[in-house]
This record gives structure tokens, C-alpha cells and sequence, in this order.
């Protein structure tokens, strides 16, 4: 095979104690990689079989051997899994692998180059440590849900488990780094992937890094107070610029400017504007048509894009008007702009629009996803299917396997040291 179609993670082997749908995600990607993936499963079987259109699809690929942990002579059948592994990855709550004599210290103790990984829900230290948890407790504490509110300000969660799934690519990445580094140190080691970790990355960076370092009212009127002064203009305009400039300088204007930013702050208007973000805006959102369908605008900051939404839907009066008074009057802009939608139906803006000036997209039904031409185009181009988000993958996945499927044949590698 030419080095360069061989999959990245060929001849890598993972061990997989996970159940579910986080870990068996994050070895799913692996197996897409080139990994071989070991499924270990109790004589019950992954929970998940008992959606088995969901377990297919997440286990596609990896081979399923049976072995009770619970039983006494299961450890010598770790210890020679553990020796003959590159990865591990496990998903129970912490302290139940350590309690089956499976834990991270003994499988580095067993094998040092081994990079093992725990997925759990709030980790594998902290106050919450031993808490059960599911995707929408973790949405929950970590503002995802405060950021999701209906008109009526009720919170809600996420219809894509996106702890779980952003979880397991944390995972991915993770894995991959100590692969990296054990190739420069012969070293292996223990990494705690937390759900709620990930989550709050996610919603740190995206309130956090939409909301000005100095939320006062003060920091903007000075800056403004700066610019005013730094403008280069002759005559009345430069001295009614100077005067303002020194006006809003004074202590006492700081202060008020400080104390109706608090009081504008507290207002219901605010707090929404705050938490919607680029849904506060007039041409950000999902706008019904008129054959009852919906269409998503997704424009930001770009004037080019507004010009070309306002030609197109006939508003050429307002395509002039810049971000920040858009910003002012979004709420009637955004009624402008979904009456001029509702006049016509989906397939009519589709194809009305210039789409490479326009940036719009029809929300589709999820039956229909994989027959949008875009879609259906990238998913043609990944040998593996559709199971895992990896286009560099060669080579196809295989069917996910039966419980037990490969018990014998597993155990049999391992007893005689063949790989």
C-alpha cells in the first residue's frame, strides 16, 4: 500500500470499556483512523445494544469480546489485554474501574507506554466526583441552558446530546496528543476528560468572548472621549470636538455614564440581548415562508452580506443602514425581514438568491439531510461511511459486531502474544 493511503492510526490498538454513546463515539472516530478497536463488553452487552440503529452505527467496525470483570480470574486476562494495548479508554463513573483492578495505575504499571482515557461527567476529582449525570445536567450547570431560552425565558437544553459528543471528540484530540508525545518519550499516560470541561470551554468562550473586558458604562465613554480627541479637525468642528472630548473626561459624567450602564444592565432587554448574542440581531435567525418551511440567515457583521439580503428580498431602503443602529432597531428590522420572507416560498429564495453572496441555508428535515447535494456529495467522498467525521480515513469500516463476536479470537491473541 503507498505509505501515504495507509490510515494514520493503523496498527494501533485500543481497548474499549465503554458503553453508551460518549466513549463508543470517540473510539468510533479511532476506528475510522486506521485503529484497531477491541469492544469489551459485559456478558450483558453494551446498554446501548438495546438501540441497535444507534449502537450500529457508533460501533461500526470494532470487534466484541465478552469478558466479566467482576469474576476472579479476569485479571490475568487484563493484564495481558493491557500489555498488548497502545490505548484504553473507559467511561465509568470514577473509582468503578479501580474497583475492578482496571484503573489507569494499573494499566501504566502493567504497560508504561499505554495512553488511557476516562471519560466521565465531572471528572475524575472535585466535590461533584462521585454525582451521577446525564448530557442535560452538564448542559445545565455549565450555561448552556441559560443561553437557550424560549420567548417565554423558560431555559432549555440542546436536542443534540452535545456533552456526550463534543466530550468524545475532546477525547479524540487527547488520545491523539499522547500517541504524539509517547512517540518523542516512550512514556504513556492518564487523561481525564470531564463533560463539563468541554462545555464550559464552549460556553467561556463564546459569552465571555462577546462581552467587553470593562462591562462599564464609564471605559466606553472615555474611549469614545479619546477618539474624539485624537481626530485631526480644524475650526468649529475641532473645538466642539475638544470641548466634548473634555467633557466626557470629567469624573462626574464617568460616573453617570457608570450608573445608567448598571441600571440598563439590570433590564430584561439587556440580559436577553447579552444571552442571545448574534441571535439578538435583525438578520441572524430562522424565518418562516410562505409554504409554512423555514430558511436560516446566518449574517454577522458583514455590510456586504446585509446590502445583498435587502436587494434581495426588495428592502433597498434599509441595505444602508450599519451594524450599530442594526443592532438599535433590530426589532423591527427582524419583522421587516421575516414579512419580506414570508411572501414567497423556501424553493423560491433558494434559487432567487446568489448563494456565494448570500449566506442562507433551508433547514431541512433530518430524513432529508442526506439528499442536500453538499451532503450527500461529502459523504460519497468518505470511504467509511458516515459514522465518523474523518475524511482522511482509506479504507472502510466494517459492520459493528455481535456481543461476543470476537471473544475467542481476541483471547486467544492475547494468550499467545500476536497482535
Amino acid at each position: 500500500m503507498d505509505p501515504s493511503r495507509e490510515p494514520p492510526l493503523a496498527g494501533v490498538r485500543v481497548l474499549d470499556f465503554t458503553q453508551n454513546l460518549p466513549g463508543p463515539y470517540a473510539t468510533l472516530v479511532l476506528a475510522s483512523l486506521g485503529a484497531e478497536v477491541i469492544k469489551i463488553e459485559p456478558p450483558s452487552g453494551d446498554t446501548a445494544r438495546m438501540t441497535p440503529r444507534l449502537f450500529a452505527i457508533v460501533n461500526a467496525g470494532k470487534r466484541s469480546c465478552v469478558l466479566d470483570l467482576k469474576r476472579d480470574d479476569a485479571g490475568a486476562t487484563l493484564e495481558r489485554l493491557f500489555a498488548q494495548a497502545d490505548v484504553v479508554v473507559e467511561g465509568f463513573r470514577p473509582g468503578v474501574m479501580a474497583k475492578l483492578g482496571a484503573d489507569a495505575r494499573t494499566a501504566l504499571r502493567i504497560n508504561p507506554r499505554i495512553v488511557y482515557c476516562s471519560i466521565s461527567g465531572y471528572g475524575q476529582d472535585g466535590p461533584y466526583v462521585e454525582y451521577p449525570g446525564h448530557d442535560l445536567n452538564f448542559q445545565a450547570l455549565t450555561g448552556v441552558c441559560d443561553m437557550s431560552r424560549d420567548a417565554k425565558e423558560h431555559p432549555f437544553g440542546s436536542a443534540l446530546p452535545i456533552a456526550d459528543l463534543s466530550s468524545a471528540m475532546t477525547a479524540v484530540s487527547a488520545i491523539l496528543a499522547g500517541l504524539f508525545a509517547r512517540e518523542r518519550t516512550g512514556i504513556g499516560r492518564a487523561i481525564d476528560v470531564a463533560m463539563v470541561d468541554t462545555l464550559r470551554s464552549w460556553t467561556h468562550a463564546w459569552a465571555e468572548g462577546l462581552t467587553p473586558s470593562d462591562g462599564r458604562a464609564s471605559g466606553l465613554v472615555a474611549g469614545l472621549g479619546r477618539r474624539l480627541e485624537g481626530r485631526t479637525l480644524s475650526g468649529p468642528l475641532g473645538a466642539a470636538a475638544k470641548r466634548v472630548s473634555g467633557w466626557l473626561g470629567r469624573d462626574d459624567v464617568q460616573r453617570g455614564a457608570d450608573a445608567i450602564g448598571e441600571r440598563v444592565r439590570r433590564t430584561a432587554s439587556f440580559r436577553k440581548l447579552v444571552r442571545l448574542r448574534l441571535h439578538a440581531l435583525p438578520h441572524y435567525g430562522l424565518f418562516r415562508t410562505r409554504d409554512d418551511k423555514w430558511l436560516s440567515v446566518a449574517i454577522v457583521d458583514e455590510q456586504k452580506f446585509w446590502r445583498a439580503l435587502c436587494e434581495g428580498l426588495e428592502l433597498p431602503r434599509l441595505a444602508a443602514i450599519p451594524l450599530g443602529l442594526r443592532m438599535v432597531g433590530a426589532a423591527p428590522l427582524r419583522r421587516w425581514v421575516a414579512a419580506a420572507i414570508a411572501r414567497r416560498e423556501l424553493a423560491h429564495w433558494l434559487e432567487h438568491f446568489d448563494r456565494s453572496k448570500v449566506p442562507i441555508a433551508a433547514v431541512v428535515p433530518i430524513e432529508e439531510v442526506a439528499r442536500d447535494p453538499q451532503l450527500a456529495w461529502r459523504l460519497g467522498q468518505t470511504p467509511s461511511g458516515i459514522g465518523a467525521p474523518v475524511p482522511l480515513v482509506s479504507a472502510s469500516l466494517g459492520a459493528a459486531p455481535q456481543l461476543g463476536e470476537h471473544t475467542d479470537a481476541v483471547l486467544a491473541e492475547q494468550r499467545s502474544g500476536t497482535r
